[in-house]
């Protein structure tokens, strides 16, 4: 009685070790972006973690991995790990993207996107596709595209309004081609230097000014040591949620549906919240001992775009067909 006891155990346990439920144990992702926990990021990305893990009845776990952790903070190497299946989802912005997917780069171009609506009708249609496509030919599977915001100049000189009110200013900008090319164009000095630099640099004078969204010239104390800022909107930049090829590969039709959903519904939170941190840190403005230029009339935009007309010229060629996909015909 006793040996067909054990049997019957055994068979038991061999059955549920290879039943369904056994083999759907938890799956444990990791997820990186490059920001801090305090960022829009950082809540899109628990946004993803809380879809995915309900649409998939807990077998996928997110851990989030902000700043970079993972690649020590170097933020290229962040998006190369997600490449080769180090890490199974990234987000990181078009500017970062654009040293290896150079097509990302183009919503930042000079006023090609001034307003939200833009942003919507463009992002949302055939030219968010299109940069999707882009960032998936370079090794991984992008599924939705969030938002980092507009970039604002600040600067310790003067009141900015028109391309003469930048002559010759030392302004610190990303290390984008594109931003120093098109400030050289309106007439600034363009600088590149780490980010972390800026705060110091500004408060000794080694530059006049830079650029940057709202939420990082707040978080990264910057407002401290300007005494100007022009809220231009002259450059708007996006940002890429992926995953790797490896993970992609080992879903089901049915989880690359889930994940695909996790992830548009996951950005679209973080777009919103995006926004309304702006609003809120536009409100705040007065808080700093600084003069606003609280918009540019549609007469001193048109100056500008003047002045950088030569960047689409210059890119004609390799971004042409993308550029008419965000409305611009030259």
């Amino acid at each position: 009685m006793k040996k067909i006891s054990v049997a019957v155990l055994l068979f038991v346990l061999m059955f549920f070790a290879s039943s369904p439920a056994s083999a759907d144990k938890a799956v444990q992702l990791k997820l990186s972006h490059a920001t801090p926990r305090t960022s829009t990021w950082h809540i899109g990305a628990e946004k993803f973690a809380e879809i995915i893990k309900e649409k998939s009845g807990g077998k996928f776990n997110t851990t989030i991995f902000p700043n970079d952790e993972l690649s020590g903070g170097n933020q290229v190497a962040g998006i190369e790990l997600v490449q080769t299946g180090v890490t199974d989802v990234h987000i990181q912005d078009a500017l970062v993207w654009s040293a290896i997917a150079k097509k990302s780069i183009v919503p930042c171009f000079p006023w090609l996107l001034p307003s939200y609506e833009d942003v919507d009708k463009y992002m949302n249609g055939d030219g968010g596709k299109a940069l999707k496509a882009a960032l998936n030919e370079s090794g991984v599977v992008c599924l939705a595209i969030g938002e980092n915001g507009y970039r604002q100049v600040v600067n310790n000189r003067n009141p900015i309004h028109k391309p003469a009110d930048m002559q010759g200013l030392k302004m610190r900008v990303p290390g984008s081609n594109v931003h120093v090319n098109l400030l050289k164009y309106i007439g600034a000095d363009p600088l590149t230097m780490n980010q972390s630099e800026v705060y110091t640099s500004m408060q000794q004078g080694t530059i006049d000014a830079c650029e940057n969204t709202l939420d990082l010239l707040f978080t990264q104390n910057t407002l401290e040591v300007a005494k100007y800022i022009s809220l231009w909107n002259y450059s708007y930049d996006p940002i890429y949620f992926s995953v790797s090829q490896e993970l992609w590969g080992s879903l089901s039709d049915e989880e690359k549906q889930m994940f695909q959903e996790a992830a548009d519904e996951a950005m679209a939170y973080q777009v919103k919240a995006a926004r309304d941190k702006e609003k809120e840190l536009r409100a705040r403005l007065s808080e700093y001992k600084i003069e606003v230029v609280e918009s540019l009339t549609p007469e001193e935009i048109n100056e500008f775009k003047k002045a950088v007309a030569q960047i689409y010229t210059d890119n004609q060629a390799e971004f042409g067909e993308l550029f008419k996909q965000f409305g611009y015909n030259q």
